[in-house]
């Protein structure tokens, strides 16, 4: 039987595809560089480029992509904070993961507070509908704030806590949005249950993550003469990743306490009084730290990219967007002012108030609501609203967390 004539148009595709992912790779490129000489984030132009590819010019559907969101998401989590683990120093992170912890509880709890208020009066949604807007426009992401903050010439306890804070807030936005999806659903859980999930996730995560990372640096040791030792630790990234959510632990914690145990081996077996040879790690973790480098970043160019890809622009969701920005920012600048009182970082308590960015994770949890409304018998009554507003309010943070630093360093000059 004869086969049909090639048409071309798969190959066509296959073409667009590759041509638009070398561009968005050169432009992350070139905006990282203006963004070292001028400070303006790259963020910006990257989510520019995704707007117009979808939905300017539709070259991609935002409907066939938003069922590869949550993939996206965890990748891109689990790259970035086993990058800034590798990065931080392992005493700061100590030292400040009390005011990190501080900072990230008050304005989550306050944020969510007044989101649901506004949606149960204005909105007109029930206390659980409201309850679960919260946290979906509270917090930062740690994708959106790890990369621009770690490249910003500010106070190191100030990346620190920012980066920690992001982290911390992540985790909870995705364990109490879930926990309250599953009560509205019909589930048995209570805020019991919920509060023990909270502290098992951190609990396991961190635990996985730090012994993992003890373990493997061993296993460098026995593989430290082997070809393609980076991808093995991906590998081991990727599968301790995995082991933690399904143990019931944080996946993201995980990562960046793995990252973090092999960025500070030498610390972590002075306080465990190995006396162990570890020569071998140096151009180990140098190996690492380069190839992991060039992951980030490309990882963090094609998420801005595919955050405007899937935006959806309407007028409803940024009225509704901004006025939950402008007060969460209030709430933000005075947990700020109290996290960080009598410490060095109060003097950049503006810059931390408006490192404000919000990402994927916040998208994938109001997609994952709005998806009741062809996937459940009695789905979210107002399941069509959380996308559009949660896609607005990340748009706009993301603006102002990208033109925030050029901002105060002009005010300063």
């Amino acid at each position: 039987m004869a086969s049909k004539p090639y048409t071309g148009r798969a190959m066509a595709d296959a073409i667009t595809v590759f041509s638009i992912a070398g561009i968005i790779i050169a432009i992350g490129f070139l905006a990282n560089v203006l963004f070292k000489k001028t400070g303006f984030s790259d963020t910006l132009f990257l989510i520019l480029i995704g707007i117009i590819l979808g939905p300017v010019f539709s070259v991609f559907s935002r409907e066939e992509l938003l069922p590869i969101t949550p993939f996206l998401t965890a990748l891109t989590l689990m790259i970035i904070l086993f990058d800034a683990g590798l990065n931080m120093e392992i005493y700061k992170v100590i030292s400040q993961s009390f005011r990190a912890t501080i900072l990230s509880v008050m304005y989550v709890v306050v944020a969510t507070a007044f989101v649901s208020m506004f949606a149960f009066f204005i909105l007109n949604f029930t206390w659980l509908e409201a309850l679960m807007l919260g946290p979906m426009t509270a917090g930062t992401s740690s994708v959106v704030i790890i990369p621009l903050i770690s490249k910003l010439s500010v106070n190191e306890n100030v990346k620190i806590t920012l980066s920690l804070e992001s982290t911390i807030t992540d985790v909870l936005n995705i364990v109490i949005v879930l926990t309250l999806l599953q009560i509205y659903l019909g589930g048995s859980t209570s805020f019991q249950v919920m509060a023990s999930t909270i502290v098992a996730r951190f609990a396991v995560g961190i635990l996985i993550g730090f012994f993992v990372g003890i373990i493997w640096v061993k296993i460098m040791g026995i593989v430290k003469r082997q070809e393609y030792t980076y991808m093995l630790t991906i590998s081991a990234l990727i599968l301790s990743y995995v082991g933690s959510e399904l143990l019931g632990g944080s996946g993201s914690l995980t990562a960046l306490l793995f990252g973090l145990t092999l960025g500070n081996y030498q610390e972590i077996y002075k306080t465990l009084r190995r006396k162990t040879d570890l020569s071998y790690m140096q151009e180990t973790t140098r190996i690492v730290r380069h190839f992991q480098g060039e992951i980030s970043f490309l990882m963090h160019a094609f998420f801005f990219v595919f955050l405007g890809v899937i935006y959806l622009p309407d007028w409803s969701g940024m009225i509704f967007a901004g006025i939950i920005i402008a007060v969460n920012i209030v709430f933000r600048y005075a947990a700020v002012t109290i996290s960080t009182y009598k410490t060095d970082m109060y003097k950049h308590r503006k810059l931390m108030t408006l490192m404000c960015g919000t990402g994927l994770a916040n998208a994938t949890l109001s997609i994952m609501v709005y998806n009741t409304l062809t996937t459940q018998p009695t789905p979210v009554p107002h399941a069509y609203l959380y996308p559009l507003i949660v896609a607005n309010i990340i748009i706009i943070n993301n603006i102002i967390t990208s033109i925030a630093p050029v901002l105060l360093k002009l005010k300063k000059k």
